[in-house]
């Protein structure tokens, strides 16, 4: 018999601070499994297809990846293709700009907006 998943109030918090932001994400969906629990869903949403999908099993989890997406689209409505640590000053500037409101709901993951610009 499969064990049932537990809601977990730290992910249902990162999850309500991007929720709007994943709700108009054409390349994000986010659900909930009875058996699996929190799934995050990189999809092509023209091709109708699920690109990646995996479990987040803790808040910081999620809200590190969320911290990229929204960096990453940033980069892209600029026209800019490449890493988030070549990013230069202006375009820091600007992924802050789109983080803060993020970044002030969840005062405990900022250490992760520096973290976004560093060579792996």
């Amino acid at each position: 018999m499969v064990q049932k998943a537990k809601k977990n109030t730290d992910i249902e918090k990162v999850c309500r601070v991007f929720g709007d932001y994943m709700e108009k994400s054409p390349y994000i969906d986010w659900l909930w499994s009875e058996k699996l629990g929190y799934i995050l869903m990189q999809i092509n949403s023209q091709k109708e297809e699920i690109v990646e999908s995996q479990v987040i099993s803790d808040a910081g989890s999620l809200c590190w990846i969320m911290f990229h997406e929204v960096a990453g689209d940033v980069l892209q409505r600029t026209n800019q293709e490449h890493a988030l640590y070549e990013a230069d000053a202006a375009e820091k500037e600007e992924i802050e700009k789109h983080l803060r409101p993020y970044a002030s709901q969840l005062p405990e993951y900022r250490e992760f907006y520096d973290k976004l610009f560093v060579k792996p």
